[in-house]
Formats: C-alpha cells, sequence, structure tokens
C-alpha cells in the first residue's frame, strides 16, 4: 500500500492526528484492528509510524488510538467499510437530486439491552420522530426490539441565497473528523485546528444565525445511503414555509475526497435526499433513536 502514498502524504496525515493533544487518546486497539477495521496494512502502518504515528508499546504489543486510524484512514481513501459507505452516502445524494423526486428507504431498527443488569424484561420505545417523519403507518415491531419503517427524503438541488451562503462559509473549510471524547464537544479545539464533527459547526451555526438574524433550527437524525445508516447533525434554514438542511462540512469532505463534483455540490448546496429528520433542538451527542425502559437502547440500523 505504501507505494501509492507519498511520504509527503502519509506525513501530512499523521500531522492532521497528531493536532489532537495526546491526553484524548486511548491506546487500545492493535495492529490486526488497524488492518480488518481500516484497512491499514502492516507495510502502511509501519510507514505511518516511521512518519511519528502515536502509539504505546512495541512489537506485537504496540497499541494506537481509535480515532486516529480511523481518520487517518479516510485521509489516504483507504478501502475500509466506512469509507465505502460514505461513498455510498455521496453518491445516493447525487442519484436522488438527479431523479428529483421523493425517494423512500426501508429501514430497519435493530435494539439491544439498555442495561442488562435492570430487572424485568425490556421494553423497546422507538422515539416519536420514527413515526411522525416517516411515511404514515408504515412503523412496525415485528418481533421485541425489531421495527421496520419507511423514510421519504425529498429531492432538493437548492442552493443557498447569499446571507446563508456566507453564514455556511464561517466552517466550510473545516476538515470532517472523528474527534475523541475528549473534544467531541469541544468548539474551540475545532476553531483552532479546523478539525470538526457534525455536532460542532451544527452549533456554532446556529448561534451565529441567531445573531444575523437568520431562521435555523438544529436538525438531527440519520444520514442515509443504502446499505448504512449513521447518526448525523446538521443545521436546517426555514425558506417559504419548509425546512431546508444544509451541511457545508459534509460537502466539503465528499468534494475532498473525491466523491462529488465541486462543481455540482458546493458548500452551500442543501444536503435534503440524505438526511432523514427525527429530532429538533437534541440534548445529546448521540441521542436515542430506540428507547429501552427509558434508557437509550443500543441500535443497529439498515436501509434499502
Amino acid at each position: 500500500m505504501t507505494d501509492v502514498h507519498a511520504p509527503g502524504t502519509l506525513q501530512e496525515a499523521v500531522d492532521r492526528v497528531l493536532r489532537v493533544p495526546d491526553e484524548h487518546r486511548t491506546f487500545a486497539k492493535d495492529a490486526a484492528f488497524a488492518e480488518e477495521t481500516w484497512a491499514i496494512g502492516p507495510a502502511l502502518l509501519e510507514a505511518l509510524l516511521d512518519h511519528g504515528l502515536p502509539h504505546r508499546g512495541e512489537g506485537q504489543q504496540r497499541r494506537f488510538e481509535r480515532t486516529d486510524l480511523h481518520n487517518i484512514s479516510t485521509y489516504l481513501n483507504l478501502p475500509s467499510p466506512y469509507f465505502k459507505a460514505l461513498t455510498r452516502k455521496a453518491q445516493s445524494m447525487d442519484e436522488v437530486a438527479r431523479k428529483g423526486e421523493r425517494h423512500i428507504h426501508e429501514l430497519e431498527l435493530r435494539a439491544d439491552c439498555a442495561d442488562p443488569g435492570h430487572p424485568g424484561e425490556c421494553t423497546f420505545a422507538p422515539i416519536p420522530g420514527l413515526s411522525r417523519h416517516s411515511e404514515p403507518g408504515s412503523l412496525r415491531e415485528t418481533s421485541p426490539g425489531v421495527f421496520t419503517v419507511r423514510a421519504q427524503l425529498p429531492s432538493n438541488s437548492r442552493v443557498f441565497d447569499e446571507d446563508r451562503s456566507d453564514l455556511l462559509s464561517l466552517v466550510a473549510d473545516w476538515e470532517l473528523y472523528v474527534l475523541p471524547d475528549g473534544v467531541i464537544e469541544d468548539e474551540g479545539f475545532s476553531r483552532e485546528t479546523r478539525l470538526a464533527n457534525c455536532l460542532i459547526p451544527t452549533r456554532l451555526l446556529l448561534r451565529e444565525a441567531e445573531r444575523r438574524g437568520i431562521r435555523a433550527r438544529h436538525g438531527a437524525g440519520l444520514l442515509i445511503a443504502p446499505p448504512f445508516t449513521t447518526l448525523h447533525h446538521w443545521v436546517e434554514f426555514e425558506l417559504d414555509g419548509d425546512w431546508i438542511p444544509a451541511d457545508p462540512v459534509l460537502l466539503t469532505a465528499f468534494s475532498r475526497w473525491g466523491m462529488t463534483d465541486p462543481a455540482d455540490w458546493p458548500y452551500n448546496r442543501s444536503v435534503a435526499g440524505i438526511v432523514w429528520h427525527l429530532l429538533t433542538w437534541p440534548p445529546e451527542v448521540f441521542f436515542p433513536v430506540v428507547r429501552d425502559l427509558g434508557g437509550q437502547a443500543p441500535v443497529h440500523i439498515s436501509a434499502r
């Protein structure tokens, strides 16, 4: 793998993760995890170590920070399942926009016990947004903790006006990054490093929208592209009575990774077609989709 990555590129990948202070690393993952999950094989891993990849231990005992491996793999466009999923999301967004019609996805949600130690049986309940924002009557529990639902996603090719585009430009050059727990909500860190998850720029844009008198809200839900879905945060603007989603950091990332044409998908275009709104102003970073006895249930979501 190393012959396709110039030393300068590898150094850039390592320097990028080194923007995260070492105190936020847990060093819990081994070389097998790097290869199996993030397509970082032995030769490439050794080359990254030569360029200063943070680690603990030596030889077979070497351990790495999970988010470092994740972000380096994505930066290098390695064919991990995650990168393939991102590529599918970008393609899905483009396909839906080109069709110019609503797209319906069939989703299956499989929830696990929120706390295996709780007394009594699990009582699974989807959040109200799953029913409220789905095709009417489509939400069903097919077996305990297993739900099916039909999500309707619009096709919207809207490019935002000058005022909203100027607002979105504040974070358009930030890099989408999986942050470790210690900085997962740290806006100061993202301002300094230009590395951000989906939550931090959303909060910043909402605060600035209020200051500028632009009507906006916090959208949260699922980023959908069969067969994958992930939790996601974004900003929405009210226009002509509708709430239109925007996500400049995601669009810039898609362009940077070569997944979309920036001429077709500039940072100030709507991301309607891949985001499914379930919650407004969620209090949690990792908000619930299904609850068990009131607690947040781990859930695996597939789509087609």
